[in-house]
């Protein structure tokens, strides 16, 4: 769901916008406003993923608003006049409608909106798969595995041993080089451990377990594991 908020200062143009909203699935109203003051405060403190904008207000024009804001959403501009509509799209706006709005037209740019999200989103998840790759070197080979598939890592020495559901890596690495790369779901649990908090399948004060494995946990690190798995569920 893409949270909506909607600024007009016109009560029937916020009634319309409210029903047009209510036929359409991916679309929720988080708030409405005919002040543009009560916007600009509701901005200032609360991400939503589209405004749409009324530009011809009293106090405050929409554009005027939509200038003040540090971090401004999506922005659908709604007016009676087509001649802000060049302003408008200088403010790089996703759409530009005149009113009266018909429901097809509203629903061509509620459909672009959608699109650009999901474009995001995507784009988003292939940077995250990539950043969750890492290039292991064992003796001459390099394995190249995903993070995401580590069950744990273990020192043996001046090794580490990589442990994957099908298979071990032993590389010549340290635990205190390699935290300053992990990912947010791995966690120093031990001078010896660091586990990935994906897999975790129990714990208790002195231990946890993954899979049939258990790991000890170190009294010094287990006040950072607790602070780590609280943050990881946010």
């Amino acid at each position: 769901m893409l949270k909506a908020y909607l600024v007009d200062d016109e009560i029937k143009a916020l009634q319309l916008l409210q029903t047009y909203i209510q036929r359409i699935d991916f679309l929720e109203i988080v708030g409405s406003t005919r002040n543009p003051m009560t916007a600009f405060s509701y901005l200032l403190e609360n991400e939503v993923d589209v405004l749409f904008l009324d530009i011809n207000m009293p106090i405050m024009s929409g554009i005027e608003l939509f200038k003040s804001l540090r971090h401004p959403p999506k922005v659908i501009f709604t007016t009676a006049y087509p001649e802000f509509a060049v302003e408008g799209f200088d403010l790089e706006a996703l759409d530009y409608l005149v009113k009266p709005i018909p429901f097809p037209r509203f629903l061509k740019a509620c459909e672009r909106l959608l699109k650009q999200q999901q474009i995001i989103s995507t784009e988003a998840n292939e940077a995250s798969n990539f950043n969750d790759l890492v290039y292991v070197k064992s003796g001459p080979t390099t394995h190249k595995i995903s993070w995401r598939d580590v069950l744990y890592l273990e020192k043996d020495e001046n090794y580490l041993i990589y442990h994957l559901p099908e298979k071990r890596i032993l590389s010549r690495q340290t635990l205190s080089n390699l935290a300053t790369i992990f990912p947010k779901y791995f966690c120093r649990i031990h001078k010896s451990y660091a586990v990935s908090l994906l897999h975790i399948d129990q714990m208790n004060r002195e231990s946890l377990q993954l899979g049939k494995v258990e790991l000890p946990i170190g009294r010094t690190y287990r006040q950072e594991l607790l602070e780590q798995i609280r943050l990881f569920g946010e």
